[in-house]
């Protein structure tokens, strides 16, 4: 599928950044707020996501952590909320960030949602601005566009339409809970409501695979912060 005709404008989407959650795989390196606050290059990780998004997007909410040390400068709106049900994975987080924006923009809610983890420190916007212009505006049967990344769906770098909301309350309520079960989910319930980018068209726009490169243990800090010691 080519990129849509129908080019969605800045102002027309927001972004959830998900960036709750235990970190315990960091272990001594997980900073006290959380790996969202690991410093890269002189720059939390979530500095680095929310930098790479403002370009693309209107708002921006965090859900989960502590809140963002925010600057005056920000490019655009930057909101904060906590989990409301801790540990209980990225999906409930993600559920709750799209609650608040039903109940803080019920008559104003924009077009799409991007969804990013807070610890995708290679992530650029011109890989956001593609994964937006791909949304198929056209296909209202759409509810998520979702690129794969080395073979794997990568869940947490993706964009949907805030009304997929109703079908993942459904989906809680009969006691889903991870995101894979969620898009089989959504493909039963409509065999068109989910658009993977594919390995092969990603890997031209995303040749090194940015979009895949998360932070999970010491060894994927110290990769991008060169410390030796691991």
């Amino acid at each position: 599928m080519s990129k849509s005709s129908a080019k969605v404008q800045k102002e027309e989407t927001a972004a959830i950044i998900l960036a709750g959650g235990t970190a315990r795989r960091l272990a001594e390196k997980r900073p006290l707020g959380g790996k969202a606050e690991c410093i890269i290059g002189g720059q939390s990780l979530l500095s680095i996501v929310s930098g790479a998004l403002a370009p693309v997007t209107g708002s921006i909410l965090v859900v989960g952590g502590d809140p963002p040390r925010l600057s005056s400068q920000e490019a655009v709106p930057v909101r904060h909320i906590p989990d409301q049900q801790p540990e209980s994975g990225p999906l409930a987080a993600f559920r709750d960030g799209l609650r608040w924006l039903w109940h803080e923009h019920a008559n104003s809610l924009p077009q799409l949602v991007i969804l990013s983890a807070c610890d995708l420190p290679a992530i650029k916007s011109s890989l956001v601005s593609e994964m937006v212009d791909r949304f198929p505006q056209d296909a209202m049967c759409t509810q998520w566009v979702i690129p794969e990344v080395g073979k794997h769906l990568q869940y947490l770098f993706s964009v949907c339409r805030p009304t997929i909301l109703h079908p993942l309350d459904s989906f809680f309520a009969s006691g889903g809970r991870d995101f894979q079960s969620f898009v089989q989910y959504l493909q039963k319930l409509e065999s068109t409501s989910i658009y993977v980018i594919s390995d092969a068209i990603w890997r031209t726009i995303d040749p090194h695979a940015h979009a895949g490169s998360d932070i999970d243990t010491p060894a994927d800090l110290a990769m991008y912060t060169g410390d030796a010691s691991h």
